[in-house]
C-alpha cells in the first residue's frame, strides 16, 4: 500500500512537469505552426505564380525560404497532386450527374417507346401494319443515310472546301462549344465588300444543317457558361496582381477540351469574372440584350456598333432565342484599336427567374492584317431579386492574336482583362440602369436658379445628353480611319487629328469639322483629376475657348445617387456676344471616369429644359476621358486588404476636341496648325493648372 501511495504521489508530480513541459511545448508549436503558416501562404503564392518552377527557382525559394530544396521540390509535386486530385473530383462528380441525367431519359424514353402512336392515324392498328410501318421508316432512313453520305462531298465541292475539313470540323463540334468550327465558311466571307456586309448576304442561305450546327454549339456553350458562373476553384483563381478572378487554364482544358485558334507566340488569353446587383426589371433587360440597338445604347463605353446578322431561333418568350451577330468594341483612347467580333448570342430561361445569356464566336476569316479575336462561351446569369433588382454574374474569355500591339499607354489595362473585362461591363451596365431611374421623380434635381420647371425638361436634358456621349464616343474610335488620319507629335505627345466635311442644310457655306485627340500618363490620383475637371470655377484655367472668363453652373440633373454623376448647364458669368451655353455631364466609378461637354445655344437650351424636343440642337462634344492606370487599381486593392501604398497613383487621360470652322477645304493644312496649336496650349495649361498647382505628396 505504501508502495502505491508513493507511486500515485510520484505520478502527480510527473503530471506536473509533463504539465508544464506540455505548455511550453505547445507555444513552441505554436510558434511552429505560425512559422509554416507564412510558408505555406509564400508558397502558394508562389506556386499561383509559377506551378512547373525550374531547379534555379526551386533554389531561391528554398534559400529565401529557409527550407531544403529537395523540400520545396516535393510540396510543389504535392501541390500539382493535390489540384489534379480535386480537379479529377469535381470532373468525375459533374460526370456522374450528367450519367444519371442521361439515364432518367433513357428510361423516359424507352417507356414512351412503349405507347408510341402516330399523331396524324392513331398510330398501327395491328402486327401487319406496324411490321409494314417499321419497313418504311427502314427504306426511309436507309434513304436518309445514302443523302447524309453524299452530303460531305456535295457541301465540300459547294464551299470549297475538302471532305477532310468538313470531318475535322464535325469531330471538332463534338468536342464542345470550345473547339473552332467554322460555321460561315471563309470562301464567302472573302468576296467583295466588307466581312459584315458579306456575312448578312450569306445569312439569307445558311441552311438547315448550319442551323443544327449553330444550335449545338449554342446549347454546348450555355452548359459551359453555367459552370464557369456556378465554379471557383480550381478553375478560377484570384490574381495576384489586382485580385479579380481569372482563369486557371490548366484546370480550365482538364473540365473543357478545346483547340487554341492562334499559333503565334503573341497569342494570349484574357479571362475575367464578376457579379453585381442592379436596378432593373429582369425581363426588360433580357430584351436589351437580345435588341441589337439596344445593346448599343446600353454598352455605348465598349460597344461602338452591333448588328443582329440573322434570327437563326425565335424560341418561346424569349428562351431559345439564338441570334447570330456582329459588334465592334472599342477602348476609349484613339491608341487602341478596336475589336471586331462575329458570334452567337443565345437565351435560355433556366429557372422561374433567372436567365443565361451566352455568346460565342464563329468563324469569319477576311484575310485582313487586323487583330483577331475568338470569343470562348462568355456571357451573364440574370437571377431575378425583386420586380426591381437583378443579381447579374458576368465571364468574359477571349483570346486574342495580337498582330498590332497594344499601345505602351493601355497595354497593361487591356493585357489584364480590364478594358474589355467583366467588372467594366458590369459598371457599364450599373451606370445605365440608374440612369433609366433618373427620369423619376425620386431623384432630386440642384436646380440652383430654377432653370428646370418641368419633368419633361429633365427627361430632354438626359436624352440629349446620352447622344452627346454617344457621339463622342464615337470620335475617339479614330484609329481605324488610317486614309485621312495625321498625326503631329508635340512633346511626347501623340495628337491624332482627323478632317472631315460638315454640311448643314440651312447654310450654303462649305465648313469643316475637325477631331483632334491626344492621350498622356498623369502622375495623379484619378479622382483629383476628375473633380478638377468637373469644377466649373476652374475651368478657364485648362479650357481655351473660354478665353479665361470665368463661368458657373445653372442648373443640374442627377443621373444616378452619387451628386458628382450629373448634369450640368454652364453658362458664362457675364454674359458674352456669342450668347452660347455649355452641356456637361461627368460620371464616375470604380475603373475611371469621364467629364463630357458641347457648347449649344442658349435659346435651343431653353427650349428643352421647357419640354420641347430637343433633337434640333446641334452637337459638337468634346471632353476628357479618366482612366486609372493597373498600378493605381492594383494599389488600391492592396490597400484596401491592409497593405500596400495608398499614395500610389496614376491617371491615363484622353482629351478630344471636336471642332467646326468656316472655310474652303484647302484650307484644311493652316487649320490643323491651329488645332495643333490648341492641342498644344490645353495640355500645358492642364499639366500647369494640375501638376504643378497641385499640393498633393507622392
Amino acid at each position: 500500500m505504501d508502495f502505491a501511495m508513493g507511486a500515485a504521489g510520484g505520478s502527480g508530480d510527473d503530471d506536473k512537469h509533463k504539465h508544464s513541459h506540455n505548455k511550453s511545448s505547445n507555444k513552441g508549436k505554436k510558434a511552429y505552426h505560425g512559422h509554416n503558416s507564412d510558408r505555406t501562404s509564400k508558397l502558394e503564392e508562389m506556386f499561383r505564380k509559377c506551378p512547373h518552377p525550374t531547379k534555379s527557382i526551386r533554389l531561391q525559394m528554398a534559400e529565401e525560404l529557409g527550407l531544403e530544396p529537395k523540400q520545396v521540390k516535393f510540396w510543389f509535386q504535392n501541390k500539382r497532386t493535390q489540384i489534379k486530385t480535386q480537379t479529377e473530383r469535381i470532373n468525375n462528380n459533374i460526370f456522374r450527374i450528367e450519367n444519371e441525367r442521361i439515364r432518367k431519359d433513357n428510361l423516359l424514353l424507352r417507356e414512351a417507346f412503349k405507347n408510341i402512336t402516330c399523331a396524324t392515324c392513331g398510330g398501327p392498328s395491328n402486327d401487319e401494319n406496324r411490321k409494314h410501318s417499321l419497313e418504311q421508316l427502314r427504306l426511309e432512313n436507309a434513304r436518309l443515310r445514302e443523302e447524309l453520305e453524299r452530303l460531305p462531298n456535295a457541301l465540300a465541292k459547294y464551299m470549297d472546301k475538302s471532305v477532310l475539313d468538313l470531318n475535322m470540323m464535325n469531330y471538332t463540334l463534338m468536342r464542345g462549344s470550345s473547339s473552332r468550327a467554322p460555321l460561315i465558311p471563309g470562301s464567302y466571307l472573302r468576296l467583295n465588300g466588307s466581312c459584315e456586309d458579306t456575312m448578312l448576304n450569306r445569312g439569307r442561305r445558311i441552311t438547315q444543317m448550319e442551323k443544327t450546327m449553330m444550335s449545338q454549339i449554342a446549347v454546348t456553350a450555355k452548359e459551359e457558361l453555367i459552370k464557369l458562373l456556378c465554379t471557383n476553384e480550381p478553375i478560377w483563381v484570384k490574381s495576384s496582381d489586382h485580385q479579380r478572378f481569372v482563369l486557371h487554364l490548366e484546370s480550365y482544358q482538364t473540365f473543357f477540351p478545346r483547340i487554341n485558334h492562334f499559333k503565334n507566340s503573341q497569342a494570349r488569353v484574357e479571362s475575367s469574372k464578376d457579379s453585381l446587383v442592379v436596378r432593373i426589371q429582369a425581363m426588360k433587360l433580357v430584351d436589351m440584350f437580345l435588341n441589337s440597338e439596344h445593346w448599343t445604347d446600353l454598352f455605348s463605353t465598349i460597344v461602338t456598333k452591333a448588328r443582329t446578322i440573322k434570327v437563326i431561333e425565335n424560341g418561346s418568350n424569349r428562351s431559345g432565342v439564338l441570334l447570330l451577330m456582329s459588334e465592334e468594341m472599342h477602348v476609349l483612347s484613339p491608341l487602341v484599336p478596336s475589336r471586331e467580333l462575329f458570334f452567337l448570342r443565345y437565351c435560355e430561361q433556366i429557372e422561374a427567374h433567372s436567365w443565361v445569356i451566352v455568346d460565342v464566336s464563329v468563324d469569319c476569316t477576311t484575310g485582313n492584317n487586323n487583330p483577331t479575336y475568338w470569343k470562348f462561351p462568355s456571357g451573364c446569369i440574370i437571377h431575378e431579386i425583386s420586380n426591381e433588382l437583378c443579381w447579374i454574374s458576368w465571364v468574359e474569355h477571349v483570346e486574342v492574336d495580337e498582330k498590332i500591339e497594344t499601345h505602351q499607354l493601355y497595354k497593361d489595362i487591356v493585357n489584364n482583362s480590364i478594358a474589355y473585362g467583366a467588372e467594366r461591363w458590369l459598371l457599364e451596365l450599373q451606370r445605365m440602369c440608374a440612369r433609366f431611374t433618373s427620369f423619376g421623380d425620386e431623384i432630386p434635381d440642384y436646380d440652383i436658379n430654377g432653370v428646370i420647371t418641368a419633368m419633361g425638361g429633365r427627361k430632354n436634358m438626359i436624352k440629349f445628353s446620352h447622344g452627346m456621349l454617344k457621339n463622342f464616343y464615337g470620335i475617339l474610335n479614330i484609329s481605324s480611319k488610317t486614309e485621312c488620319l495625321e498625326h503631329l507629335a508635340e512633346e511626347n505627345t501623340d495628337i491624332m487629328v482627323l478632317a472631315g466635311k460638315y454640311t448643314n442644310p440651312s447654310q450654303s457655306n462649305a465648313m469643316i469639322i475637325f477631331i483632334a485627340t491626344a492621350s498622356f500618363r498623369l502622375p495623379l490620383p484619378s479622382e483629383y483629376v476628375f473633380d478638377f475637371f468637373r469644377d466649373p470655377t476652374k475651368r478657364a484655367k485648362w479650357d481655351v475657348m473660354c478665353c479665361e472668363s470665368p463661368v458657373h453652373e445653372v442648373a443640374r440633373v442627377s443621373v444616378g445617387t452619387n451628386p458628382s454623376n450629373c448634369i450640368s448647364i454652364i453658362q458664362p458669368l457675364h454674359r458674352t456676344a456669342n450668347n452660347t451655353a455649355i452641356i456637361q455631364e461627368s460620371y464616375i466609378d470604380a475603373l475611371g471616369s469621364y467629364v463630357v461637354y458641347s457648347p449649344v445655344n442658349i435659346s435651343d437650351v431653353k427650349m428643352a429644359v421647357n419640354g420641347e424636343d430637343p433633337a434640333r440642337m446641334s452637337i459638337f462634344p468634346s471632353g476628357i476621358v479618366i482612366s486609372k492606370d493597373v498600378q493605381s487599381i492594383t494599389h488600391a486593392s492592396a490597400w484596401s486588404s491592409g497593405s500596400g501604398d495608398k499614395r500610389t497613383h496614376g491617371t491615363l487621360m484622353t482629351m478630344a476636341f471636336q471642332i467646326l470652322m468656316n472655310g474652303p477645304t484647302t484650307m484644311v493644312a493652316e487649320s490643323k496648325t491651329v488645332i495643333k496649336s490648341l492641342m498644344t496650349s490645353t495640355i500645358q495649361n492642364i499639366n500647369h493648372a494640375l501638376i504643378n498647382g497641385s499640393n498633393l505628396e507622392f
